[in-house]
């Protein structure tokens, strides 16, 4: 199987101090993958490095066999889509107008999109309901609301990978449960491969292929959900005393 993401030995230090350390991790095209563990324990980091944002790393990132760094700015938007955590509320642009953004790898600059951009921005405003906000400006929406265009710009992109750095933040229940569909949904329609942070346990059991557990930047555990979710390994990460349920599917979830 191809595979889109490999890290050999990552290290990230800021001011002298190790927030990464030695992360090891090979990712295959088409996987949808959660990023847990808690506060401080190197998640953003991680991500931010997997992306290129971070510059100054130790070791080596690779996507689809390539060094993140030896990518020109446009073509690394063709492979790579990031959502960070807080994105932008108070643009002065319509949700279309967003949307479309996602499309500025493939539009040269002064040309008008395609009726292939357009089809790409309407399939991402209909994975992400939004169609019927097109025309509302992004200031006059719901927090629920403004996550579903960023993703959606994100889909547009059409590239490879997704990174989103917890994307149901800050959300109702309810949002929180059917983004995650609409990116599961996404990763088995589309093969995309989806890396996210997530610090909801069950959402993370509930539709990661696997789960990369984090402590104080160091990998605590990884493998699938079945392997990752238990009451001993949970008390050691977040220090926090949990049990643990199987749903039909047998996928675990933590009462607390």
């Amino acid at each position: 199987m191809k595979k889109a993401i490999i890290t050999k030995n990552l290290t990230v230090s800021y001011n002298g101090m190790s927030v990464l350390k030695d992360i090891s991790i090979s990712i295959n095209e088409g996987e949808f993958v959660s990023i847990l563990g808690p506060n401080g324990s190197g998640k953003t980091t991680l991500i931010k490095a997997l992306t290129g944002i971070i510059k100054d790393i130790k070791g080596e990132v690779l996507l689809f066999g390539r060094h993140v760094l030896s990518y020109r700015r446009r073509e690394f938007a063709r492979f790579v889509s990031f959502l960070p955590q807080n994105p932008p509320t108070t643009l002065p642009f319509f949700v279309r107008d967003i949307v479309m953004m996602g499309r500025f790898p493939y539009i040269k600059r002064f040309e008008m999109e395609k009726s292939h951009d357009i089809e790409a921005a309407e399939y991402a405003m209909e994975l992400m309901d939004i169609r019927h906000l097109g025309k509302r400006h992004l200031m006059e929406l719901s927090g629920g609301e403004v996550k579903r265009v960023f993703i959606a710009q994100a889909v547009a992109q059409e590239s490879n990978i997704l990174f989103l750095d917890e994307p149901t933040a800050n959300l109702d229940i309810n949002y929180q449960v059917e983004i995650f569909k609409i990116l599961k949904k996404f990763n088995e329609e589309m093969n995309k491969t989806i890396v996210l942070i997530t610090h909801d346990v069950n959402h993370a059991a509930r539709f990661a292929q696997r789960i990369i557990l984090l402590k104080e930047g160091l990998i605590f555990k990884k493998g699938k959900p079945e392997e990752v979710i238990n009451m001993k390994d949970l008390k050691s990460v977040f220090d926090t005393d949990v049990c643990i349920e199987y749903d039909s599917e047998n996928k675990p979830y933590i009462l607390i």
